[in-house]
């Protein structure tokens, strides 16, 4: 399956925020996709933003670049009927077909996903309602995709897509399933930002704006503080302050076995912290006759079944066992949802649901000499746990790892790496054979980017 991971560091010389966007190219290799999502309040500047991405359009139009100044509503009504049609819960007509099956894969999947997030922020599930986003969204597939994907079997060119006017949940909603698909995204609004009070809608994309010119008489302009997690849009640069976990489901709830004193979390004991093996996993790994070549572990990270492990992990697998702690039954899936190959990192969905470790929000921070716990399925013995402390930070190519103490042999790939607050702060990964508890983890930052929009 494909996936997009999204990516804000970039750095164009040309200057403002629009052109930033303009001249965005996010590269795509292994079935990853560097794509943006970005919302923009232009305010007083409307009309001459406007202005320039309607001639970036007739520039860029041969290469799949649209600004519409406002989505249509809903599809007129002599047409209505016709997307009606298309859409059966469970079973839809797109409007659009790629002819790449991996991009083909990936619509249908964003298409369910954008309807399942509908319904967790209306609050309400009723039929008719579902169904007349439903019909927006292929009426908006069927009018801009054949502008927007102008190849559809090879993935070597992906389109831009901007947009301004006010919109509301339907149009975000059609501009994250663009996003899904590789498409680059800017919402351009003519006042302030979004007009909602959802982290879950606004975590989907980032904030940008454009800073102030520095005063004629200083040196260097002083930048006034933004938010963590906001994205800065300078003149000549883009900077994150701080990284952040965006999730699409509602946080997992607090864990019974933490005491708490006032808004304090306490350090759980170990018995405790052993507790989290329900929510790790033992993979087998099946081959195309039906044999288990190789097992590992892996951590339930969303009470919709997904499962984080190691991409050398799943490799190679035609469909997977997934073994639970107090369960007799082997659930079985081929539902391979997304892989970063660099990363080492892939993600399998069951049918089965269990209680997620929750991912680290970097609130506390990591240091060396901290207490952690790993659990997993070193040498097929389900869901051991062993306990040490985090040893040295390491950067392996372009993954940020924890090296650590704790025993973990072959099989404990994919497992979980705690915290002592029982929340995940790495995937253990590797270990050296020819050193003594010498392991490696990918920690949770890398985690919470590669797993964003999946949560």
């Amino acid at each position: 399956m494909n996936h997009w991971t999204f990516q804000t560091a970039l750095r164009t010389p040309t200057g403002d925020a629009l052109e930033e966007f303009m001249l965005l190219n996010g590269r795509y290799a292994n079935f990853v996709k560097e794509t943006f999502f970005l919302r923009w309040a232009s305010g007083q500047n409307w009309e001459r933003d406007t202005q320039r991405l309607r001639a970036w359009t007739e520039r860029g139009g041969a290469q799949g670049y649209i600004f519409i100044p406002a989505l249509s509503p809903q599809p007129p009504v002599a047409q209505s009927s016709q997307y009606a049609a298309l859409y059966r819960e469970g079973r839809i007509a797109f409007p659009f077909r790629f002819e790449n099956p991996i991009w083909q894969a990936g619509m249908e999947t964003g298409f369910g996903r954008v309807v399942e997030l509908f319904k967790q922020i209306r609050g309400r599930s009723e039929d008719s309602i579902v169904k007349n986003f439903a019909v927006k969204l292929l009426y908006w597939m069927d009018t801009y995709f054949p502008r927007l994907f102008l190849e559809t079997g090879k993935m070597n060119h992906f389109p831009k897509f901007a947009c301004g006017g006010g919109i509301k949940l339907a149009e975000y909603l059609f501009m994250y399933l663009l996003f899904l698909l590789g498409c680059d995204v800017l919402y351009i609004s003519p006042a302030g930002d979004l007009p909602v009070d959802s982290p879950q809608l606004l975590a989907l994309s980032l904030p940008v704006r454009e800073a102030p010119p520095a005063a004629s008489d200083a040196p260097q302009a002083q930048r006034r503080p933004e938010p963590a997690g906001r994205v800065v849009i300078s003149r000549n640069q883009i900077q994150r302050p701080e990284r952040h976990r965006p999730s699409l489901a509602s946080a997992p709830p607090p864990n019974p076995a933490a005491p708490v004193q006032g808004a304090v979390r306490m350090p759980l004991e170990f018995e405790e912290l052993a507790k989290f093996a329900s929510s790790v996993v033992m993979l087998k790994v099946f081959d195309q006759k039906d044999q288990c070549f190789k097992t590992g572990s892996g951590v339930i990270i969303s009470d919709k079944g997904y499962v984080l492990t190691n991409l050398h992990v799943v490799n190679g697998g035609r469909y997977y066992g997934i073994l639970l702690e107090e369960e007799t039954d082997v659930f079985y899936t081929d539902e391979l949802i997304k892989y970063h190959q660099d990363y080492d990192l892939a993600v399998l969905r069951m049918q089965k649901r269990r209680a997620p470790i929750p991912i680290s929000g970097s609130g506390r921070g990591l240091v060396r000499g901290q207490k952690v716990v790993a659990i997993g399925s070193p040498l097929g013995l389900f869901n051991s746990v062993s306990d040490g402390i985090i040893s040295g930070f390491r950067q392996l190519e372009r993954v940020s790892m924890i090296q650590f103490t704790a025993p973990v042999s072959h099989g404990s790939s994919g497992g979980a790496l705690l915290d002592l607050y029982g929340e995940l702060i790495g995937l253990i990964t590797a270990g050296y054979d020819d050193g003594q508890n010498l392991n490696l983890a990918v920690d949770y930052q890398t985690i919470s980017q590669f797993v964003r929009g999946l949560l």
